[in-house]
C-alpha cells in the first residue's frame, strides 16, 4: 500500500510504536510528518521515516482539528 497525504498509519518503530497516526504532509521519498491530535496536534507534526510506518489502507478527510483527529484515529491504535 503507497502512503499519501491524508493516509492513517501505524507506527512500526521507536516510542510511538503501535500508535496510529494521520499523514500531513510527504516531505520526501523518504519522509513524512504525521500527528494524532495529543502528543503530536496538528500545528506541531513529528518527522517520521516512511519505512517505519504501516498503511492502514484508509484515509482521513475532512479532519481540521485536534478533537476530530483524536476521535478518528481512536480505532485504529494498537497500543497498551
Amino acid at each position: 500500500m503507497n502512503i499519501a497525504q491524508g493516509s492513517v498509519v501505524i507506527a512500526k518503530a521507536g516510542r510511538d510504536k503501535g500508535r496510529a497516526f494521520a499523514v500531513i504532509q510527504i516531505l520526501d521519498d523518504r519522509t513524512a510528518l504525521i500527528a494524532d491530535g495529543k502528543s503530536r496536534p496538528l500545528e506541531r507534526p513529528k518527522r517520521k521515516n516512511l519505512i517505519h510506518l504501516q498503511a492502514t489502507g484508509t484515509s482521513v478527510d475532512c479532519i481540521t482539528t485536534n478533537r476530530q483527529l483524536r476521535i478518528f484515529l481512536s480505532k485504529f491504535s494498537q497500543e497498551g
